[in-house]
């Protein structure tokens, strides 16, 4: 039972990093689109921290929901809303934050529901 547990857990801790990975693999090419979207170094190692963190714990309090639209939905919700308030509260106009709150939920979403529709995790 605790061996079952422990690669569960493994096997969502990676997949859930993949998916933040690929994210924040996206968002850097976005941000480099135009010069009013840089940010600082140390953005994206915070945003893969961060995000691995929640996309954790919303993965955990969404495992009874089997439809992978909704769960996808939900899961990138979560993470992106929680990312962008942060950035809100960092200093970053309200504008760029809105801006990337629909950017951010379209790369995690698209990303996000390619693994929860194949079952991966």
């Amino acid at each position: 039972m605790k061996a079952v547990f422990i690669k569960k857990f493994g096997l969502s801790v990676i997949l859930t990093l993949g998916i933040i990975l690929i994210f924040a693999l996206a968002d850097y090419f976005f941000h480099q689109l135009s010069g009013e979207y840089s940010v600082p170094p140390r953005y994206f190692p915070n945003k893969i921290i961060y995000g691995t963190i929640i996309g954790l714990v919303t993965f955990w309090l969404l495992a009874g929901v089997r439809r992978p639209w909704l769960k996808s939905l939900i899961f990138s919700g979560v993470i992106a809303i929680l990312l962008q308030v942060r950035y809100f509260f960092e200093g970053y106009p309200l504008d760029f934050v809105v801006l990337f709150l629909f950017i951010h939920f379209a790369i995690l979403w698209l990303v996000s529901f390619a693994v929860f529709k194949w079952r991966l995790i």
